[in-house]
């Protein structure tokens, strides 16, 4: 036993030392120069050792001194023979490192010695690329110098190095267009320069883009206009700059117009997938909403996308929102909606006489008649979700919104307003009885789809309804003062009482009891 013991000891020994043997020990060259050891490697340079004795991984010496931008060492290393070229496993060789420093004296002695300017990694990446990336200007002077070629594309996403340049916004970019890179070159993902620069903010580098014949109106592939771009990323100086440049305010856009998404991102509700954007620059976003009027921008256009049918944990009641954009979701459709109509129902009352004195129609419904009344009101309102007391805005702004949709509404039709009014949303039939539906979804609520999208229990709803659901006593009297009928029913019999009294809505019972208490008041006061 003793004896078997031993022998296994001597066993492990040996493949101790195997193991050791063949991960290695750092060539004494190269510990000195990973170290930062310049006088121990210039003493072993001059003994005559080896030059390329690499680590495991294929790193010299050399990648170290140009890592460490020695100038000194690399240039003994290279008088000795170090391999200009040498790659490590990872397919780097010094020049990549010294293109990632941005050191344009080590990029130009590696060249000198020969190193080919345009050896990619791997996956496409060219010096050139990744010194556009750093944005040291002699860097890529030296590159260009040397025969870099400037529209040369990565293989992972057919990126250029104008594109690298454009997204971190150095000024490298005007030293590329002066070398020909392409302006208008697009990404396997269908972005330019420009758009690139646009999405990140980058308004020196949009300017300089702009001014080598990039077109402020360049579109994404999925039908995103520049100017849009900027605008759901809050960079408002950019769009404005977009719009000197002769931009297309009106263009059309998956989210309705640039004014659209403008009105969202005033008043965005609870961002279901992180913070509001944070605005750059000095332009604020009422603003640029101004720039866009004077600029031609139809304060009528209205949102044309096509609702798609959801399933799961909604149910189908939840309808699209704006894509990009962060906002809380919506249970009544958005079709239909100009961006007069989202101030409403924001309660963004600066941006609702902005748009009025430019010519906004107070009346224009959705597609399911909601006016933007009664969205002011709160017909579409879900607590927690939309602009509310619950994220900054409070009832006053609310009264507000509503007393300015009727005034504007009455003008536009002399006086001609029906404050009952209801909201037809096209006939559809809602299966299941009317008092049990007031905290449960419809029976047939499967069958929506697209032709009959969201909650649709809310048809025939008034103003009143709206304010039910919103909590919002100030706007109940209003509405009351101006003729609204308390004891008035939607398509299923809900009464605003009924309403405020308790409403499945977003998958949770919502009451509203202090307004409860409010309507009852009215409708059968102390004597």
């Amino acid at each position: 036993m003793p004896v078997r013991l031993a022998r296994s000891a001597i066993v492990i020994g040996l493949l101790l030392a195997g193991v050791i043997a063949e991960a290695g020990v750092d060539p004494p060259l190269l510990d000195a120069v990973k170290r930062g050891d310049a006088a121990g490697a210039r003493t072993l340079i001059r003994e005559g050792a080896d030059v390329n004795g690499a680590e495991a991984d294929g790193t010299t010496p050399l990648h170290w001194s140009v890592q460490a931008d020695d100038l000194e060492t690399t240039a003994l290393l290279l008088e000795a023979g170090a391999d200009v070229e040498a790659a490590n496993r990872y397919g780097v060789i010094p020049l990549s490192v010294a293109c990632t420093n941005g050191s344009a004296p080590m990029i130009a002695r590696l060249l000198a010695e020969g190193a080919d300017p345009n050896r990619p990694l791997p996956e496409g990446e060219t010096p050139l690329m990744t010194a556009a990336r750093t944005g040291v200007i002699a860097a890529v002077d030296a590159l260009l110098t040397a025969g870099a070629v400037v529209d040369a594309r990565e293989a992972w996403q057919g990126q250029t190095a104008l594109m690298w340049a454009a997204v971190e916004g150095h000024a490298v970019v005007e030293t590329l267009l002066a070398a020909g890179a392409d302006v208008g070159a697009r990404s396997t993902g269908g972005f330019t320069p420009l758009l690139f620069a646009v999405r990140e903010g980058h308004l020196d580098t949009t300017r300089a883009l702009l001014l080598a014949g990039a077109s402020a109106d360049d579109t994404a592939p999925d039908g995103t206009s520049a100017l849009v771009l900027a605008v759901i990323n809050a960079h408002f100086d950019l769009a404005a700059l977009l719009l000197d440049h002769g931009v297309d305010p009106s263009a059309p856009d998956r989210r309705g117009s640039a004014l659209h998404a403008v009105a969202w991102l005033r008043r965005p509700g609870w961002a279901l997938s992180g913070p509001p954007r944070r605005p750059t620059g000095t332009v604020d976003s009422l603003e640029l909403a101004r720039r866009l009027l004077a600029g031609g921008a139809d304060p009528n256009a209205r949102v044309t996308w096509t609702e798609r049918k959801r399933g799961g944990f909604d149910l189908g009641m939840v309808v699209n929102n704006p894509p990009d954009i962060n906002v809380g979701r919506n249970y009544i459709t958005l079709v239909g909606s100009t961006p007069y109509f989202l101030a409403a129902k924001h309660s963004d009352v600066e941006l609702m006489r902005l748009l009025a004195a430019h010519g906004a129609d107070p009346l224009i419904p959705t597609v399911q008649g909601v006016t933007p009344l009664m969205a002011a009101a709160g017909i579409g309102f879900w607590q927690g979700e939309s602009p509310g007391p619950n994220n900054g805005v409070p009832e006053a702004d609310t009264l507000a919104a509503v007393t300015l949709a009727w005034e504007l509404a009455n003008a536009a039709t002399a006086g001609g307003v029906d404050v009952n009014g209801t909201a037809p949303f096209g006939g559809t039939v809602v299966e299941g009885d009317g008092i049990e539906l007031l905290g449960r979804l419809p029976l047939n609520v499967h069958e929506f789809d697209e032709t009959a999208p969201g909650d649709m229990r809310w048809g025939g709803s008034t103003a009143l309804h709206g304010a039910a659901v919103r909590g919002v006593d100030s706007v109940v009297q209003f509405l009351v003062d101006k003729g609204g009928d308390l004891r008035a029913t939607n398509d299923l019999g809900w009464t605003p009482l009924m309403i405020a009294d308790g409403l499945y809505i977003g998958q949770t019972e919502k009451e509203q009891p202090a307004t409860a208490a409010y309507i009852r008041q009215l409708l059968d006061p102390a004597p």
